[in-house]
């Protein structure tokens, strides 16, 4: 390696420049002759591409291997060996005794400034953190994509976090130290040391200000939150809940590969249970029964369509959940609870309410089940949100 190989004008970012990964933080052996002098450094911060395994010395790292040749350099020694000491700051944002890694901070591009320094050191906690705030009748949970999302308490106070490759949640330090300390107490139970890695569509969005195409998932799984929103602030209660196996679905849907009966039974399960199964038919049953009407022995979907009928009489609630109720007798179909003749005339009347050509494949009903559970969602959080309309 030539010297003038470090001396890059370019600002090494969190991308990797041969797939466009996202790069995590690593500390490893650096062992190279640069311009004559060999530089062995244990432990010196490198950004690795965990997708194609490229490495990249971040721009405080490249500083010092050429501090070090400098050092060689001056005292004619053609070999320089040192074993780097981590950096063990504490930012004095909080009393909370966070764990964090202040090396995260100096070494992943784009967080440390000039002003406010430490805020952006990421802090990492199990995923577990969002279920405890989802159950609790004061706050929310919304999500704008996957791996993006905030947390809610009315106007007191509003904090976002991403979820990484590892599924952990990930804040800044500096937010974290805004909230309230019980809050904060709260968040260290579920605080979990750096696994060094942030890349997501949190850390694009709040670092490089980057706001990619969502994809039809991503709209899907904000159509619901937004949904959810409206219906906590209209009613006043939580009408759907997270658990760990809603949340962990929720963030592996993906757009199926190949047309199997399993595929097609998995599918069909998997939205199933996130978006249907998920409503809380005690909690609708208690909000009917406040606006003075029985519930019977209504399953959720409908005792949703009839609370949604009492507080927007104008609307057309059928129409806006017919995919919901599509979804329904979609997973029915899939998972082989009807006759062979049930099935086919089940499936036929699925795509026939889709808008769909009679015997389409599972690409094609997916694709169009996805944008219309968005649209239905959308749809309803406008009727919720303009009562009476």
């Amino acid at each position: 390696m030539d010297i003038s190989e470090l001396f890059s004008t370019n600002v090494q970012r969190n991308y990797c420049g041969h797939c466009n990964g996202s790069l995590d933080l690593a500390f490893e052996c650096f062992d190279e002759k640069v311009s004559g002098i060999r530089i062995r450094v244990t432990g010196l911060p490198t950004l690795r591409c965990h997708a194609c395994s490229a490495t990249y010395l971040p721009d405080r790292s490249r500083v010092a291997v050429i501090s070090l040749h400098k050092q060689a350099f001056e005292q004619a020694s053609d070999l320089l060996e040192v074993t780097r000491r981590k950096t063990a700051d504490t930012f004095a944002f909080t009393s909370v005794p966070f764990l964090y890694d202040s090396d995260d901070y100096y070494y992943i591009p784009g967080l440390q400034r000039q002003f406010d320094p430490g805020f952006l050191t990421p802090v990492f906690f199990r995923k577990e953190v969002l279920l405890k705030y989802d159950v609790h009748p004061s706050y929310q949970v919304s999500f704008a994509s996957r791996t993006y999302g905030t947390i809610w308490q009315g106007p007191e106070f509003s904090i976002p976090f991403g979820i990484n490759r590892f599924d952990h949640v990930v804040m800044w330090l500096g937010d974290v130290a805004q909230l309230p300390e019980t809050e904060q107490y709260y968040l260290r139970s579920e605080n979990v040391q750096s696994d060094h890695s942030i890349g997501s569509e949190f850390y694009d969005g709040q670092i490089e200000c980057i706001f990619t195409d969502k994809t039809s998932e991503d709209r899907l799984l904000e159509a619901r939150s937004a949904f959810l929103d409206a219906c906590f602030k209209r009613f006043e209660m939580k009408v759907a809940h997270l658990d760990a196996e809603v949340l962990d679905l929720a963030l592996q849907i993906r757009r199926p590969v190949v047309d199997t009966s399993s595929e097609r039974r998995s599918i069909a399960d998997t939205l199933n249970k996130v978006y249907l199964e998920s409503l809380d038919n005690k909690a609708l049953e208690h909000i009917l029964a406040g606006l003075k009407m029985d519930a019977g022995k209504l399953g959720s979907l409908k005792r949703l369509q009839k609370l949604i009928e009492a507080v927007s009489p104008g609307g057309n609630v059928a129409s806006a959940m017919s995919p919901l109720y599509v979804l329904y007798d979609l997973r029915v179909v899939y998972s082989h609870l009807l006759s062979s003749e049930g099935q086919e005339q089940k499936l036929k009347t699925v795509h026939q309410r889709l808008g769909l050509p009679e015997g389409s494949d599972l690409f094609v009903t997916y694709d169009c089940l996805i944008e219309a559970l968005a649209a239905a969602f959308n749809e309803l959080t406008v009727m919720v949100a303009n009562p009476g309309r």
